[in-house]
């Protein structure tokens, strides 16, 4: 009987080895197919972008009018979505509208910050885009006021981060992007954070536009308030 029995668990331990054998291989072979799925839709979407630059390229339901600091080439591949979408499903005034949203959001990337885009819709399937870029504004000063424990050079390089993430290390000048000083501003504050500074506040940067709009120079106002440490560390349990 003993022997009976030993010879069963053998079997019942041969059994459950073989199971866990192709449990592993079904697993091996799931993960197999997906890497091919995930390299697949990547390489879907770069074909569908591919094919809407070259149909927002080639269109003739859009024109482009007073641009001056970037060609009609580089707008149309900032608007290919939006071109081919016109293009397959026709001109409505809510697309022209965000067309004309969509270029503003770019001009003001690169530093247009009184850029104005309004559109018209000729002979009722043609968008005409009007650009007044306005001045190149460019970022001058960043000034920070309450910082005692943190130097205003650390603090700069944060505060531009985001803006020279785009721009050579070469470039003295960067345009001027409300929206990178605010996240810059959001970055000086996630640094006292990490600093100990859990009361910290850094206040939204306040802006000094040049006489002639050219240059925009910043203040961020900061307290940091205490800087918290770690005491006597207990254990119970």
């Amino acid at each position: 009987r003993r022997a009976g029995r030993t010879a069963w668990l053998q079997m019942v331990s041969l059994g459950l080895a073989i199971a866990l054998s192709f449990v592993c291989a079904a697993a091996l072979a799931q993960t197999a197919v997906k890497v091919p799925k995930v390299e697949e839709k990547d390489k879907a979407e770069r074909a569908v972008k591919k094919e809407q630059e070259k149909k927002a390229q080639r269109t003739s339901v859009i024109e482009f009018r007073g641009q001056n600091a970037f060609k009609e080439k580089e707008l149309r591949s900032v608007l290919k979505e939006q071109i081919v979408t016109i293009d397959q499903y026709g001109l409505t005034a809510a697309r022209g509208d965000d067309a004309a949203f969509f270029l503003e959001l770019f001009y003001r990337k690169h530093g247009y910050a009184k850029v104005s885009v309004r559109y018209t819709i000729e002979s009722g399937d043609r968008l005409v885009l009007d650009i007044n870029e306005g001045p190149l504004v460019t970022l001058g000063l960043v000034n920070f006021v309450g910082n005692q424990h943190q130097t205003s050079e650390i603090l700069f390089d944060y505060a531009v981060g985001p803006t020279r993430e785009r721009y050579s290390k070469m470039q003295s000048k960067l345009p001027f992007v409300a929206a990178d000083v605010e996240e810059g501003a959001d970055l000086v504050h996630r640094l006292y954070i990490s600093n100990g500074y859990l009361d910290a506040k850094v206040e939204k940067p306040i802006y000094h536009y040049a006489d002639d709009g050219s240059r925009v120079d910043a203040t961020i106002p900061i307290t940091e308030g205490r800087q918290y440490s770690f005491g006597q560390i207990s254990y119970s349990g």
